[in-house]
């Protein structure tokens, strides 16, 4: 899979990067106009629903297509040849607009729709435990701690599957290798013995 990756990178990174691009500008619209309130005329936007839903949905198309974005701009430039200084820088940068997206606007547009739309605050009472569990105490939870319970998840969700992918990314030349053959420098086949000597 790795070796049909490297082969077409450039053949699929660059329709990944387009069809980001349609993706992030199509949701944007639609997040965009889906906020006006009900019954507002909006231009030839006007057929676009009202409300926090598709004003979710149209976010999550947006954030959808701004992973197409990067990973058609990790394909195009991602090669056998040596790491230089400006292919390290660029995709330095490409990483630090996935953990900004990841750790900055995701976390931050949950916020939005928990305390905004969905009025999940501290008011609102989510669950009352029964009191047998907590000896005789009644204990609940509101609905604005549940919503920070959800925000943890995310961002330490986010967190282990950076750790893992970066785990993974510093394997992939290893993966590459293991189909090839290795020829030494006398024109002979290399195999690996399991003795060291």
């Amino acid at each position: 899979m790795i070796n049909f990756v490297y082969r077409n990178r450039v053949k699929l990174g660059l329709p990944t990067f387009f069809a980001g691009l349609g993706s992030l500008t199509g949701g944007v619209i639609v997040a965009h106009y889906a906020g006006f309130p009900q019954g507002e005329i909006v231009d030839y936007f006007n057929w676009i629903p009202r409300g926090w839903l598709p004003q979710t949905i149209g976010q999550f198309i947006a954030f959808s297509g701004s992973q197409l974005i990067l990973i058609g701009l990790v394909l195009m430039a991602w090669s056998d040849k040596p790491l230089t200084w400006s292919k390290a820088a660029y995709f330095s940068f490409l990483s630090w607009l996935q953990l900004t997206l990841i750790f900055g606007v995701l976390p931050s547009e949950w916020l939005n729709l928990a305390q905004g739309p969905l009025e999940w605050t501290n008011q609102r009472e989510f669950i009352k435990f029964p009191p047998m569990l907590f000896l005789g105490n009644e204990v609940s939870m509101s609905f604005g701690a549940l919503k920070d319970v959800i925000q943890l998840g995310i961002s330490q969700g986010a967190l282990i599957a950076v750790f893992v992918l970066g785990y993974m990314v510093q394997d992939i030349n290893n993966m590459k290798e293991k189909g090839k053959v290795k020829i030494s420098d006398y024109g002979k086949k290399v195999v690996k013995t399991g003795t060291d000597g």
